[in-house]
């Protein structure tokens, strides 16, 4: 049977506090070390999924835009361009064309079935990456002086890449190898490049590639004339 000393009463010592002390601050300093690397992963796992959205939404509408090009050998205006540049080293392309699309809900303009579309790029806030822009022009083929509207589609990419294919061959610049002006296309491939170095195509058929000579009507209004 062990006695206690008869002038010590019970407690700690000030050596056993500050030692629990030690070892109750490791603890702490482990348990915000992996609440903060938590916040990380979490805050990474959004910006990516930001980011991978906001890529897929972007090759989704110039998809679903350039499903609808037309080109007609009546109106030269009409034709398909396509010019690489670089902006700080980066690829940065201009894709412009005119397009069927279902008349939009917007009051302030006038319902516009067909559209003339441009895609281009401009250096971001950041001074580093590159922002995507896209501008629609409506009735494209009448004496209008309804503004074109612009709009940021995406931010933060490192390129902005478009491929032609003219049934044999991929090109970079359109119109390619001397033909008619105003020939499309057999496909048209989109590349995006994200802030990451990561890269992601997307190829779309032209429906209307080969048939610009018979392509005159769209609804009730004649393109050969205005």
């Amino acid at each position: 049977m062990t006695r206690r000393s008869p002038g010590r009463r019970g407690g700690f010592t000030l050596i056993e506090i500050l030692l629990a002390l030690s070892v109750l601050s490791i603890i702490l300093l482990l348990l915000l070390s992996a609440f903060t690397g938590a916040v990380r992963v979490r805050e990474t796992l959004f910006a990516r999924a930001r980011e991978f959205r906001q890529i897929r939404l972007l090759l989704d509408r110039a998809g679903t835009d350039l499903m609808g090009a037309f080109a007609t050998s009546a109106r030269e205006e009409s034709a398909l361009t396509s010019q690489e540049d670089r902006l700080s080293g980066m690829p940065a392309a201009t894709l412009t064309f005119t397009a069927f699309q279902l008349p939009g809900g917007d009051r302030g303009h006038p319902p516009a079935e067909i559209v003339k579309i441009r895609y281009f790029p401009r250096i971001g806030a950041d001074g580093v990456t590159l922002e995507l822009h896209r501008e629609q022009s409506d009735l494209p083929f009448i004496e209008n002086k309804i503004p074109p509207r612009e709009s940021t589609v995406a931010k933060g990419l490192r390129g902005f890449r478009v491929e032609l294919y003219d049934g044999t061959t991929w090109v970079r610049e359109w119109p390619s190898g001397g033909g008619s002006k105003t020939a499309l296309p057999k496909k048209v491939a989109v590349t995006l490049v994200d802030a990451r170095g990561e890269t992601y195509r997307r190829e779309v058929p032209i429906p209307l590639a080969g048939q610009e000579g018979s392509v005159t009507w769209s609804g009730r209004r004649r393109l050969d004339k205005p």
